[in-house]
């Protein structure tokens, strides 16, 4: 069964953030798919998709979104 994990990114994200942050967390084992929803006043999420009996690595999504451009989780 595919779930979702919602996490809320930290700063300004737009368009080219997307992308940037898109390019690197693929690369995060077992993440499926890539959403993002950006709101004005409101911290970005992003939703990943992945496999139910799987958990993101917490500590190499954070090194993805860092070498992305020095994104962080919120």
């Amino acid at each position: 069964m595919i779930t979702s994990t919602t996490y809320t990114l930290a700063g300004d994200i737009d368009d080219a953030a997307t992308r940037a942050i898109k390019a690197e967390v693929y690369l995060v084992p077992d993440v499926g798919a890539i959403a993002f929803e950006i709101e004005d006043g409101a911290p970005a999420r992003m939703i990943l998709k992945h496999k139910e009996e799987v958990a993101i690595d917490r500590g190499e999504l954070e090194a993805a979104l860092h070498k992305a451009g020095g994104y962080r989780l919120g």
